[in-house]
Order: C-alpha cells, then structure tokens, then sequence
C-alpha cells in the first residue's frame, strides 16, 4: 500500500474513534430525568395500588408512579403515607403539609421493607 491509502485508513480509523468517543461521552454524562418529567406508570389511590402491589411487586420495582392519600407520619426525610408508604422527598423539596392532610405524591418505588412492612418511594415530589 502506498503512503497515500496509509494515511486516509489512518485519518478513518482515528475519525471513527473519535466520533464513537463523543457518543459515548454525550451518553455517559447526559442529565438525568428529574420525577417531573418522568411520567407515572400508576395514578391512584395509595389503597387501590396496595391492592395491586399484591399481585407482584416485582413489576413496579424502579417504576415512577403517583398516589393520592393521607400524611399518618412525618420524619425527618420524608413522611408515610397511609401507614404503609414511606415516602422520602427530594433534597430539594419541602414538606408544608402535616399529619393527617390528604396529599398526592409522586415518586419512584426503591424496594419493599418486609421487616417495617412499608413500600419505600424515592426522589418523592408534593403535586
């Protein structure tokens, strides 16, 4: 091969390198969804998606959902919803309401805590 066709495999290759590297940048650093903009798989009473929880939870695992019911306990971080929710808030969020206020949230579902027996949401937002 002649120095000519050396060159232009070379410039090819580095181009195809370096424009795979861009995507890959763009995609390990892009931004992450905040709970606003992810749309809700479930809206609800929180009563009513107990009652679906049943079922399996297993598909509701990291899925963003909304409920409606009332505040029973107010912590630290975060408050149970319906004495069986625990709902902890973003870093960013305040809790206005008290006990015993009927609120909607919004929020992703982290796990199930059988030894509380209370759902945990995460990143939870007050609408």
């Amino acid at each position: 091969m002649s120095f000519q066709k050396k060159s232009k495999w070379f410039l090819l290759a580095i181009s195809i390198i370096f424009i795979g590297g861009i995507v890959v940048y763009k995609q390990v650093y892009k931004p992450h969804k905040t709970t606003e903009e992810i749309e809700a798989v479930y809206t609800g009473s929180s009563e009513m998606f107990i009652e679906e929880l049943q079922k399996g939870f297993d598909k509701w695992n990291t899925k963003t959902i909304e409920l409606e019911g009332t505040i029973t306990s107010v912590v630290n971080n975060g408050f149970i919803l319906d004495d069986f929710i625990f709902c902890q808030l973003r870093k960013d969020a305040r809790l206005t309401k008290k006990q015993q206020d009927k609120i909607t949230v919004k929020g992703t579902v982290i796990g199930y805590d059988e030894l509380l027996n209370e759902l945990k949401l995460n990143q939870c937002i007050i609408k």
